[in-house]
């Protein structure tokens, strides 16, 4: 947990070039949204692969995620027409090591190969960095994963390391990658 000051979840807004990021809420929760959750296609390389969404527990997800200190899930959506189309999570922050977590989900498939999640990501980092002081940021990936992998290499993340057979995926355990940046 985090205990230096953390902007109110309400006030939480940033703008990139192409999109608005800010802390994601219930009420954001669309049909759109939980078809792409059940959607194996969008979720089969992620843990949110092991259950069915429906709006109760997407919604208890979303609270549990933004408890101040703790976790913040943001929402990315395009700027000029207002259309959600992921989300980026810091979470497990640490108060003595000044570090965090970070996973994302970017479920709107017309909008794959633009950018925008490294945009947005980027823009995440950056507010670990330079607002909440953070020094670490880590993630980790399925191996099979080349589109995360090549989001973060992007993004000057580094590889750091591999839990061998970390994840049971089609009946079979594949690695996970972990990657992490350093505050310059």
């Amino acid at each position: 947990m985090i205990k230096r000051p953390v902007d109110s979840a309400d006030n939480l807004l940033f703008l990139s070039r192409r999109l608005e990021v800010r802390v994601f809420r219930p009420e954001d929760i669309t049909a759109t949204y939980l078809d792409a959750l059940n959607a194996n296609e969008i979720v089969g390389l992620t843990e949110a692969r092991h259950q069915h969404w429906n709006i109760e527990n997407a919604t208890r997800y979303i609270e549990n995620s933004n408890k101040l200190g703790e976790s913040i899930l943001f929402r990315v959506s395009l700027r000029e027409v207002d259309k959600s189309i992921g989300n980026i999570r810091l979470f497990n922050f640490h108060e003595v090591h000044n570090r965090a977590e970070l996973s994302f989900l970017f479920y709107d498939q017309e909008e794959w190969g633009k950018g925008y999640a490294t945009e947005a990501i980027d823009t995440v980092v950056n507010y670990g960095f330079e607002s909440l002081k953070l020094h670490r940021i880590h993630a980790d990936y399925y191996e099979l994963n080349s589109r995360s992998g090549r989001v973060f290499e992007k993004l000057g993340f580094e590889i750091e390391g591999i839990y061998r057979d970390h994840f049971f995926f089609d009946d079979m355990y594949i690695d996970s990658v972990r990657v992490g940046k350093i505050a310059k």
